[in-house]
């Protein structure tokens, strides 16, 4: 009998730790996708890559939206509060700001090259701060895609993949719209 009120104990432990909201508890934006060709909803807060950040989080948030703008990735959701942008159902098509998309995603290849740079892609994105309140500790980001050949009205969507490339570079962004002018 021991025992078991034991681990009933270490469960009222974790149970009071998630719903306080400490790190075990943390939750994401609960951003979920639909995409064209993908069976099922693709919940975004859970395949965010964290990049680590520190400052104010009104300038992080600024920074980000600026990181957006300057890729032309359009925004549908925006709660500077909590630092959160997502557009969970962007049109994009042969390049996010001045790079080809295939350097961001890889869509397979055709005859052409990389799929990615001649398909219509249909782009969901979130970035948030984490923690939600208090002192941001990690910037997220989180991509899926699906696309499809513009050319052939029957032709199916095909799952893409994030290469991890375009996270970074607005990670990188915002740290670098962070820091100090030399």
């Amino acid at each position: 009998m021991r025992g078991r009120g034991a681990v009933v104990g270490v469960f009222a432990v974790l149970w009071l730790a998630v719903s306080a909201g400490t790190p075990l508890g943390a939750q994401g934006p609960q951003a979920r996708a639909i995409l064209p060709g993908i069976e099922g909803t693709i919940m975004l807060d859970t395949m965010g890559l964290a990049h680590k950040i520190s400052g104010n989080r009104d300038s992080i948030f600024t920074a980000l939206e600026t990181a957006f703008k300057e890729l032309k990735l359009p925004v549908e959701t925006r709660d500077p509060k909590t630092g959160l942008l997502t557009n969970l159902n962007a049109d994009v098509s042969r390049r996010i700001g001045d790079v080809a998309i295939s350097r961001y995603l890889d869509c397979g290849r055709g005859f052409s090259g990389n799929n990615a740079d001649f398909y219509r892609i249909t782009l969901a994105i979130s970035a948030w701060l984490e923690p939600a309140t208090g002192e941001p500790q990690r910037l997220m980001v989180a991509i899926a895609a699906s696309g499809r050949d513009p050319a052939g009205s029957r032709s199916a969507y095909s799952q893409c993949t994030s290469r991890g490339a375009l996270e970074r570079r607005i990670a990188d962004r915002v740290t670098e719209l962070l820091s100090p002018p030399r």
